[in-house]
């Protein structure tokens, strides 16, 4: 078994071409710092919010993460006009400096905490909430910089290598707040996180000298999204609607974001009843992801590659919500613990494997204007602006209806399903944009061949 998986990951490696193995390299570096730093502090952040305020808080902080979010995209979008190297370069500097700021306000709640004194309870909200803008908007640059350096035909080879790094990544910082918080505490962890992430920054640089700047020839792929005017929202949202493939590619996203918070409202309920206390709390939920992280990475390195070229995009897209509508219907059966940690952790294991390699690799049929305008809107703003969506429906099943967590799985069926025909079309859509550039592409080549043979 061992001697077979050594195999298939020197095959993986073999099939990625000399002159892009260092780009490759590097890229998975990054990958696995930002969610090595990210995997640090998610169990943090539930930890220090679930310490000070009940699981119906959570509807709450996904809407004001949607809120948020939205700010910080019309910045973005205000900025995307930059050069890549100030855009992203800024953005991961500014990220790293900010877990140190969020350490030290951490440091005055637990503070005003023992005195006594209050004044600082919104810190474990917000936080949340900063985690979360973090988490899409640093993972959404990573692919952006991924999307614009490789062409369509490597993604396929590379993206799926590359893809493991999150989970190898995510192992890593949940094994480090496992083994560490106990020692640290719950809030030095942030600490942690913030000496991580100062590593991507320099592997960025690193990166701009490699490519010289430059982005990959996209060919006949993105030639029909290359002359639309992308300066402003209202000009995004007509792309998008004119297109039907960025149409469904933003109901995928959308649907990508809202269903799985069912499963995570689920999945801490479940949580806060069995360990409330915070460290132990903490604890579990990192040992639990480190496992799961651990399954994701050998099943990213040794699978996702032969998934995508083998089963196709479109099988991809559609094994996440499939398997949301099936362990959401067991978990309205069998109410316990042990499901709810299925139903979370195999629906996010997937997800951040084979479907997130899928997910980024339609983009690669685009434009570069696609990938650094209209990806931010749809990765960040669509994304969390459906987190808030997920907030107001969860608010109104838990709250105002007063129902429990059986009900907010079986609200989870309907959704995941329509989230699977959009999927399961999108692929379909990739199919035909992907064929017909290989047609026009090849056209290309024997058209230039014959004009070189007079």
């Amino acid at each position: 078994m061992a001697q077979a998986s050594a195999k298939e990951l020197l095959r993986n490696i073999a099939n990625v071409p000399r002159g892009e193995r260092l780009l490759t390299f590097f890229l998975f570096l990054w990958f696995f710092i930002t969610l090595s730093a990210y995997y640090v502090i998610r169990p943090v952040r539930s930890g220090l919010l679930l310490a000070d305020f009940e699981p119906t808080i959570l509807p709450w902080v996904y809407m004001g993460t949607a809120v948020v979010t939205g700010i910080v995209v019309y910045v973005y979008a205000k900025l995307a006009g930059l050069p890549r190297k100030r855009l992203i370069g800024g953005t991961l500097l500014l990220f790293a400096l900010a877990f140190v700021g969020w350490w030290w306000v951490a440091g005055r709640a637990e503070a005003a905490a023992a005195a006594g004194t209050g004044g600082w309870a919104w810190s474990s909200p917000a936080f949340y909430v900063w985690v979360d803008v973090y988490s899409i908007m640093a993972v959404t640059i990573f692919w952006m910089y991924a999307n614009d350096v490789f062409p369509p035909k490597s993604a396929k080879r590379t993206f799926g290598l590359i893809g493991a790094a999150g989970p190898l990544g995510g192992l890593t910082g949940a094994w480090l707040t496992s083994r560490l918080v106990a020692g640290l505490g719950t809030r030095n962890m942030v600490l942690v996180a913030a000496g991580i992430y100062f590593l991507a920054f320099g592997i960025f640089l690193a990166l701009e000298m490699l490519t010289h700047g430059r982005s990959a020839d996209r060919g006949a792929a993105g030639e029909k999204f290359e002359k639309a005017d992308l300066g402003e929202l209202p000009a995004v949202l007509r792309l998008i609607r004119s297109s039907r493939f960025l149409l469904l590619l933003t109901l995928v996203v959308c649907f990508e974001r809202m269903v799985p918070d069912f499963a995570d409202y689920v999945w801490q309920a479940m949580l806060n009843a069995s360990f409330p206390d915070k460290d132990a709390y903490t604890q579990f939920f990192a040992t639990v992801e480190f496992w799961r992280n651990l399954i994701a990475f050998v099943a990213t390195l040794f699978f996702t590659a032969a998934i995508l070229n083998l089963l196709g995009v479109r099988f991809a897209l559609a094994s996440v919500p499939l398997t949301i509508v099936v362990l959401s219907c067991v978990f309205v059966l069998m109410p316990i613990l042990a499901v709810a940690v299925l139903l979370k952790n195999v629906e996010e294991g997937q997800r951040h494997t084979w479907f997130k390699a899928a997910k980024e690799t339609t983009y690669t049929a685009t434009s570069r204007e696609v990938i650094y305008r209209v990806k931010g809107y749809i990765e960040m703003f669509f994304y969390r602006l459906s987190r808030g969506v997920a907030g107001i429906l969860l608010l109104g099943i838990t709250t105002i209806a007063g129902l429990g967590m059986q009900a907010v799985a079986a609200a989870a069926v309907p959704l995941a399903l329509l989230w699977l025909w959009c999927a399961w079309n999108l692929g379909k859509e990739y199919t035909a944009l992907e064929a017909e550039a290989e047609r026009r592409d090849s056209a290309a080549a024997s058209s230039a061949a014959r004009r070189g043979s007079r």
